[in-house]
């Protein structure tokens, strides 16, 4: 028995209900003010922070992300960071699920940090912050005399 064929590419366009929840993310999202305008949705960018010996680490996920597009600044005790996943501007999509667009993540520090002694570096995708401790923040061990 022979049935009707479906073009292979069919396969890569959603059902019509698997597209609500989505719909309704970016919907909710441009009302809210967090749309990028039609057909774009907003750029998510994971963080994980956590506390090493005599430092603070910040990992953020930014795929696709050029180093010339990120901006890390300090000011008091909030570490903001900024970056842009630029759209090519030369394509003409029949789908498109990738996010591109601005971003903006606004993490609070504890006041231990040294803001001279910030290293940032992107490498495949992931910003790594390494954020000193102040020396005098640290615990200091005392010595004990012997008498």
């Amino acid at each position: 028995m022979v049935g009707t064929l479906k073009p292979r590419w069919s396969v890569m366009f959603p059902k019509p209900f698997d597209v609500v929840p989505r719909e309704m993310d970016e919907l909710v999202g441009q009302f809210f003010g967090n749309g990028h305008g039609q057909g774009h949705v907003g750029l998510h960018a994971p963080a994980a922070l956590w506390e090493e010996e005599g430092r603070w680490c910040v990992e953020v996920d930014l795929p696709g992300v050029k180093q010339e597009d990120v901006e890390v600044t300090l000011e008091k005790n909030s570490l903001a960071i900024t970056a842009e996943r630029k759209a090519p501007e030369d394509r003409k999509f029949w789908h498109q699920e990738r996010s591109y667009g601005k971003i903006q993540r606004l993490i609070s520090l504890p006041e231990s940090v040294d803001p001279n002694s910030i290293e940032a570096e992107l490498k495949d995708g992931v910003l790594h912050l390494a954020l000193s401790k102040r020396p005098e923040t640290q615990p200091k061990k005392i010595a004990i005399k012997a008498s």
